[in-house]
């Protein structure tokens, strides 16, 4: 493994960079499987590239991902709920088998659903089955396809490699946050369901699961949906984590039970500040240099934590909300990044096991924030929004910050919707960010309110080993809803390995 540094000066604006960065290794075969940005020197800002020589053969991937195949099965069609990340890899897994599945969608197609998304945006008409929550991709595909993520797995290249192949750029495969775009994303996500479907597979969309059916030993013998019953034994149940409904009436049956997770809001700055707050200089001028990312995380001298997630370098902040009155926040890019803001959330850790026995507490909490939010604002589906120097009880001015939700924004008392202790846990936590990035705790920076949809408030219980729900012998419970991922790589991972489960379980 060689590192190549680079100036911004001497790549930033080649029509190659990676050829320019494989010439000087030299190589016929070596490929770029890092690429990063060191600025620990504002004065002195290098792009680095790591290059590989050793040989890589891209069907250990393949088998890594499908173990089985070439293998003979047995048994009924396997029946996957949610067509986000999870599902959408468990489908392709399955599929891949020649096992058939069937997959349920309550949302729409992502062709439809991004006209939904628009209409919302514009008009401020909420489809509650098709939005920034449901549909085709899940909430990644409007939360730009973040793909960083902590979880060491093999299984990332593959899911890179298929992304690559339906149209996102093989940078995913080396930079250090890899990002496709919200742009990008739509055609991938019709890519792989296209696969799914030439592999035999079936995806019905607007169509939503209702409940099982058990034997009399207590194991999945069916799947209930408002347009059809399916038998199966095997069910990969990869709804999303604001499948509230589902929460709701599957409680008992799959001893759902309540976990930590976070609110807080969303921050914006111009984009061009966090640039030379962080590189020294404005990315817009080099065509290779993405705006800057950064991750935060700070103590407050009152106890209370504050950190940033999902942020969205050149990207807007955008409505996410599922239910008709009310307001969620949440972030995205298009694959240039290139928008006048970048934002990010800020976010307080809450867990609702401290306030209640009740395993939906949480979902419940994060409802009423939801609903506040949208009366603060006299009902009028704009969303909470005020300044920095707002919060801090400084006269409002002109702020150089124009704040990028739509259908719009309305200023208001934040203390409507949060309490004392997470306002000040923001006003500490902003100005001690500021001692990190400077002009993060600027007067101008705009903060909207609520974003609450970051994890799933809940975890369904499943074996460490088989996957398999502790409660019902044949549901497997997998990806963000169900508690066990963060993200659309964590995710789609986690999909993959509960197909696999599925499959070694039908193997003849």
């Amino acid at each position: 493994m060689k590192e190549y540094s680079f100036s911004p000066e001497q790549i930033g604006n080649v029509e190659d960079p990676v050829g320019l960065v494989l010439g000087r290794a030299k190589g016929k075969k070596v490929r770029v499987v890092k690429r990063f940005i060191d600025a620990r020197h504002k004065n002195d800002i290098k792009l680095v590239y790591r290059v590989d020589d050793e040989p890589y053969d891209d069907k250990e991937e393949e088998m890594l991902a499908l173990p089985f195949i070439g293998r003979k099965f047995t048994g009924s069609r396997p029946v996957v709920v949610g067509f986000g990340p999870a599902g959408m890899f468990a489908g392709l897994v399955l599929a891949s088998y020649g096992l058939n599945p069937i997959i349920i969608e309550k949302g729409r197609k992502v062709e439809d659903r991004t006209t939904d998304v628009e209409r919302y945006k514009k008009e401020a008409i909420l489809n509650p089955s098709s939005n920034i929550q449901f549909g085709e991709g899940g909430a990644g595909t409007f939360s730009d396809g973040k793909l960083y993520t902590g979880v060491s797995s093999g299984l990332k290249a593959y899911i890179g490699h298929k992304m690559v192949y339906y149209g996102a750029s093989e940078e995913i495969l080396y930079d250090s946050h890899p990002h496709v775009g919200t742009d990008k994303l739509v055609g991938v996500v019709r890519g792989i369901r296209e696969e799914i479907i030439s592999l035999g597979g079936e995806v019905h969309f607007e169509e939503e699961f209702v409940g099982i059916e058990k034997d009399f030993g207590g194991r999945l013998c069916a799947v209930n949906t408002d347009k059809a019953v399916y038998s199966t034994n095997h069910l990969i149940l990869a709804a999303g984590n604001s499948s509230r409904k589902l929460f709701s009436d599957l409680k008992d049956e799959l001893g759902i039970m309540s976990k930590p997770f976070s609110v807080g809001v969303r921050i914006e700055h111009l984009r061009e500040d966090i640039d030379r707050a962080m590189y020294g200089f404005d990315t817009a001028s080099f065509r290779n240099i993405c705006a800057a990312n950064y991750k935060l995380a700070v103590d407050t001298t009152g106890g209370g934590k504050l950190y940033t997630f999902c942020m969205c370098p050149g990207g807007e902040v955008v409505p996410s909300a599922s239910v008709k009155d009310t307001i969620v926040t949440n972030g995205m890019s298009y694959s240039g990044r290139d928008k006048d803001n970048s934002n990010a959330a800020l976010l307080i850790p809450f867990d609702p096991s401290l306030y209640s026995d009740d395993p939906l507490y949480g979902m419940r909490y994060q409802e009423m924030l939801e609903m506040k939010a949208f009366e603060a604002t006299g009902k009028t589906g704009l969303a909470p929004s005020v300044t920095y120097g707002e919060l801090l009880g400084n006269t409002r001015n002109a702020s150089s910050v124009r704040p990028s939700y739509l259908p719009g924004t309305a200023s208001c008392d934040f203390r409507e919707i949060l309490t004392s202790a997470q306002i000040e846990t923001l006003i500490e936590g902003i100005r001690l960010m500021g001692r990190k990035i400077r002009g993060f705790d600027s007067d101008s920076a705009v903060l909207t309110a609520p974003e609450t949809r970051s994890s799933s408030p809940v975890r369904i219980p499943r074996d460490r080993d088989t996957l398999e729900s502790v409660m019902v012998k044949g549901i497997l419970p997998s990806g963000e809803g169900a508690g066990y991922a963060g993200g659309i790589m964590s995710s789609a991972i986690d999909g993959i390995k509960c197909a696999n489960q599925v499959a070694q379980s039908m193997l003849n």
